[in-house]
């Protein structure tokens, strides 16, 4: 049997990091990967799904993506000096992680001919985001550099103040998304599919945190934090919970 009837489980994985692969292979290049500019969404890339056949043509599926970054940002910036010297330098440092979370069902329905089955369906997503952005300064703040100078990240460029930010961070971001989707599936081997999908849905979204800044006060370093406003977001757009994956049936 080629393809897949009621009482069958099947697992899936993204396959855009193999397309990915694939094409620096044939290309002697990195980075290269198929573009489809209307998918879009969180939960493309690092996801895992498992599906479970109710019947020949209707199934539920499951999805997990679990995602985490980490890097370190180095710039040298002109040390405090009476009279500056652009070889002699100091370093800052931006040093940013997040870990992104989401769990998400779908209830899909099929139908097609031979090796290639459309489906539609609906379901819904949770997700979880936190994140940190932290910053240290080569150049302290003193009596005499009330007014270092130092790199930020955000412009890209060298600059110099009498305040910047130490730390921005959130450890409180959800969102909601309920949606519709449409896709296809190609059977090119028994049990083994290739597939692509888009889905359009209602998606609410809460984020916010804090910030920690230090200054000069002209006698001495004040370190502050304040609380982010609280940013939500409520609308409509495309989601998908793929751009293309592959999926075994067993």
């Amino acid at each position: 049997m080629i393809l897949p009837q009621s009482g069958e489980i099947a697992l899936g994985i993204d396959a855009m990091p193999v397309l990915g692969y694939v094409g620096d292979f044939f290309n002697a290049t990195a980075g290269n990967n198929t573009n489809f500019g209307f998918i879009n969404g969180i939960y493309n890339a690092n996801t895992i799904y498992v599906k479970y056949y109710l019947e020949d043509q209707v199934a539920v599926r499951g999805a997990v993506r679990i995602c985490h970054q980490n890097w370190i940002d180095k710039e040298f910036v002109t040390a405090n000096q009476e009279i500056p010297d652009p070889l002699v330098t100091v370093t800052d440092v931006n040093t940013f992680n997040s870990t992104n979370i989401g769990i998400g069902a779908d209830y899909l329905m099929y139908r097609g001919k031979g090796r290639v089955q459309g489906y539609f369906g609906g379901g819904a997503f949770v997700n979880y985001n936190s994140w940190n952005d932290s910053y240290t300064y080569g150049n302290p703040f003193t009596t005499m550099y009330s007014s270092p100078a130092w790199y930020d990240f955000g412009l890209g460029a060298q600059v110099s103040g009498g305040e910047r930010v130490l730390e921005t961070y959130n450890n409180n971001s959800f969102g909601l998304t309920l949606r519709g989707v449409i896709g296809v599936e190609y059977f090119f081997a028994p049990k083994i599919s290739i597939g692509g999908e888009m889905g359009l849905g209602f998606n609410a979204q809460r984020d916010g945190g804090f910030q920690t800044v230090e200054r000069w006060t002209g006698t001495d370093i004040e370190v502050e934090t304040t609380e982010l406003p609280h940013d939500v977001f409520i609308g409509v757009d495309n989601f998908t919970s793929a751009s293309l994956f592959l999926m075994f049936h067993f």
